[in-house]
């Protein structure tokens, strides 16, 4: 059970209330994924005829250690934010907001240093163990930790003050600054792209995002968090207890989608972590549409839920279903068939990656259709459960790509993902329909089918 935490007397500003979902703010999502896996496609692109398969592994394990150590940077405080912000604007409250996001910033400012410092001790350490491609470039993955635990943490704040564009243009900027500047280095041979020129690249790119985001951050209601707030009581037992549910899931999510270029670069190969991570990108275009739709319902799911109008929780969240898996499928089966086409941009080595590719494609329709569903449930204080439903899914694809991958080699890793997609939208599913609210709301409906929604007491 969660702790409570009493309200003191809000401050009320003159405009502190979250923007409604509609078309227009799903479509402005759609539009900046649509930019960013533009930019996203064209990058990977570049990258990997200009590194070749091997140097493209050596970079992509670093990003993948980039990604789960960026998790532990932040503590979970960026899903915390999208939550505890969403309802402090919802009940107009920016006292606790301010004091909220001061305390999940500091927490992460110190958080990251002790991650950063880590990293470089052991790139320092395991340097010939490592190699000559790797140690290096974790030094600079090292240190664009801070900057990515942070933007992040920021972007989950102005997503859940509204602020959709702010929050979500990085995804465009990045990549194509990413783009560009590899295009730069690679056509005009100023040096010999290798895999430490394309991590400084990324950090370089990753900079620039997080200058953006802070400027944005600072311009809108949230600038009032860079002083510690005076005569606010802290909520911290609360908070810390949903961003501890909140951080063990994310590192297991983490884990759980990148233990498969882990496992490929310490049992396999550096050109199998090349194929597979090219492969995860591709197949990652067939939900760009779903993934849009979380950008704009996630912290609307909060703010339904603290409002209590829990019939609208339920009808977005199956809008929410549909339109994912509607718009993933299709996709899913034009990057399939357009695969040959996808492999001659990429270069000579990539086409081995042919299954995998396919395997993947089927795990995000899977993922697409149980997303909706997961939200709802980190949204509405049900972390605890998603932190079981997610070690499971974890151990599965652990011990399942252990198994296949000795019959299958790279194969059995997308396989093993794919089956571990199916057990996490079984659990998510399970687990919303013993929600108390969801079961009240489905006995409201079948009591009075012609009524509407119905609104029911916390």
């Amino acid at each position: 059970m969660s702790v409570t935490c009493s309200v003191t007397t809000p401050v009320s500003p003159p405009t502190c209330r979250p923007k409604t979902l509609s078309r227009g703010s799903g479509a402005l999502a759609l539009g900046i994924r649509i930019a960013g896996a533009g930019g996203m496609f064209l990058s990977q692109i570049v990258l990997a005829r200009s590194l070749g398969v091997t140097a493209f592994g050596e970079y992509s394990l670093v990003i993948a250690w980039l990604q789960v150590l960026t998790v532990v940077a932040k503590l979970g405080l960026d899903n915390s934010s999208l939550r505890y912000v969403s309802e402090y604007v919802t009940k107009n409250d920016l006292g606790r907001l301010h004091r909220f996001q001061w305390e999940a910033l500091r927490a992460s400012r110190w958080a990251s240093l002790a991650v950063m410092l880590g990293l470089i001790t052991v790139a320092l350490f395991s340097w010939r163990s490592l190699g000559e491609g790797v140690a290096p470039c974790l030094i600079v993955v090292a240190f664009m930790i801070p900057l990515v635990a942070i933007r992040q943490i920021q972007e989950a704040s102005l997503r859940g003050i509204g602020l959709l564009f702010e929050s979500q243009i990085g995804t465009v900027v990045w990549p194509w600054t990413l783009c560009l500047l590899a295009v730069l280095v690679w056509q005009t041979t100023l040096f010999p792209m290798t895999s430490l020129v394309a991590t400084s690249l990324h950090f370089l790119a990753v900079t620039v995002v997080f200058l953006m985001v802070l400027t944005f951050s600072r311009r809108s209601v949230l600038r009032q968090a860079g002083d510690s707030p005076t005569g606010i009581d802290s909520c911290r037992p609360q908070w810390t207890h949903t961003a501890l549910a909140f951080l063990l899931a994310e590192i297991l999510i983490a884990f759980k989608g990148r233990a498969s270029v882990a496992l490929a670069g310490m049992l396999l190969d550096r050109d199998a972590v090349g194929l597979y991570g090219a492969m995860e990108k591709f197949a990652d275009v067939s939900i760009l549409v779903s993934q849009s739709l979380g950008l704009v319902i996630a912290p609307q799911f909060a703010s339904l839920y603290a409002a209590g109008r829990y019939a609208d929780m339920r009808r977005l969240m199956w809008q929410g279903q549909i339109l994912g898996l509607s718009t993933t499928l299709p996709v899913a089966f034009a990057v399939a068939f357009f695969g040959d086409s996808i492999f001659l941009l990429l270069g000579p080595g990539f086409r081995e990656g042919w299954g995998v590719l396919i395997t993947l494609l089927c795990s995000a329709c899977i993922a697409a259709f149980s997303g909706p569903a997961a939200y709802v449930l980190q949204m509405t204080g049900r972390e605890r459960t998603m932190l079981v439903i997610t070690a499971a899914s974890a151990a599965t694809n652990i011990l399942l790509s252990l198994m296949l991958m000795r019959v299958y080699g790279l194969l059995g890793l997308g396989m093993a993902q794919m089956a571990t997609s199916f057990v996490w939208m079984v659990g998510v599913r399970w687990s919303l329909s013993r929600h108390p609210v969801w079961q009240q709301v489905a006995a409201d409906a079948a009591r009075h089918p012609g009524d509407g929604p119905q609104e029911v007491s916390r």
